[in-house]
């Protein structure tokens, strides 16, 4: 297959900020130029494209072209030969301008594919006219390592799928290429649904494992050591994460902080301690026990925006109720789109 990859990724974060090299083991280059090194390796056409040349030292370009990667500065050159175009981009607009640049180039058929810097199904929204009128033959899809190429743990690629709601962004035939160009690599390949491949790959994955974890334990105590009905505790789980989210949305992680009380919490929390060993709450009850006095400070400080505490899922059936689908549908696109941007 052709593919291009797009960036090489910052090997001074990588290697002198985070100093991978210690902490994870792995070899320079890490990031979008290891994944063009891979394609490479297992025999496909690759093209990387960064017009910092600096990102990488001279050295280290020496290893990418040494193994068969065509370097390029040129955005639309990369674009013209890639089956599957992956965005290893800075966060946010920038990787949309470069997805708005490509897609006319881009062969028959050609998939875009987004890492940790945007979501599918944001990039999709953004790339919607152009799909409808010019390109309704490209795919979106993720190609998420879910952890640095270079590293040992980077071992698997996030592939996103049909979507939870209803969404197709690319074929079957195209969302097969991703597996199998992962697969080629000797990675594991997990499809995933597209809107659910942010929350399980990208770096606030650490949120996700936590609170899924805190999740299932409640849920583990509500409904076999309280005896609670199962549609009880899923209501006070969906109030619990409903009111985090949206006091993050309106407030900031501070005002979140300010408004959920750490000391509060502990004393509450620890009455749910009926188990021997849940020791995922044992972790969090320590946690919050012993926080941060900048971070207490600056909670203090904060401000309580005003928050409307709802149910997304219930918001959402109602706007179609009072106003149809398509209005109901547009309002929904346009406050995923602030989610995710």
């Amino acid at each position: 297959m052709k593919i291009a990859v797009y960036g090489a990724g910052n090997q001074d974060l990588y290697v002198n900020q985070l100093n991978l090299p210690e902490k994870y083991g792995g070899n320079a280059p890490y990031g979008g130029s290891r994944m063009a090194i891979e394609f490479s390796n297992a025999g496909h056409q690759v093209y990387l494209a960064e017009p910092h040349r600096d990102i990488l030292s001279p050295n280290l370009w020496k290893i990418v072209e040494d193994s068969g990667v065509t370097v390029t500065s040129d955005d639309a050159e990369a674009g013209r030969n890639a089956e599957i175009a992956i965005l290893f981009t800075p966060f946010g607009k920038s990787t949309f301008n470069i997805a708005k640049n490509i897609i006319s180039h881009l062969p028959e058929n050609g998939v875009i594919a987004n890492t940790c810097t945007v979501s599918p199904l944001v990039l999709y929204y953004v790339l919607e006219l152009e799909i409808k009128r010019k390109r309704s033959d490209v795919g979106i899809c993720s190609m998420h390592p879910a952890a640095v190429p270079g590293t040992p743990q980077h071992g698997h690629y996030v592939i996103g799928g049909h979507s939870t709601n209803d969404l197709d962004l690319a074929t079957k035939e195209q969302i097969q290429k991703c597996v199998d160009l992962a697969r080629d690599c000797k990675k594991e390949a997990y499809v995933v649904p597209a809107d659910v491949s942010s929350a399980v790959a990208d770096m606030g994955s650490l949120v996700t494992a936590v609170t899924l974890s805190g999740v299932l334990d409640y849920y583990q105590v509500g409904t076999k050591i309280i005896q609670a009905p199962k549609e009880m505790v899923e209501k006070q789980i969906l109030m619990t994460l409903q009111t985090m989210a949206s006091l993050v949305e309106s407030s900031g992680v501070e005002g979140l902080l300010k408004a959920m009380n750490p000391e509060l919490l502990v004393k509450s929390a620890s009455s749910m301690h009926l188990l021997e060993e849940q020791k995922d709450l044992d972790a969090a009850l320590e946690t919050l026990s012993d926080l941060d006095p900048e971070l207490m400070e600056n909670a203090r400080e904060a401000e309580i925006k005003p928050t409307n505490l709802v149910a997304a899922q219930a918001l959402a059936k109602e706007l179609l109720a009072l106003m149809g689908e398509r209005a109901s549908e547009g309002t929904i696109r346009r406050c995923m789109r602030k989610m995710f941007e």
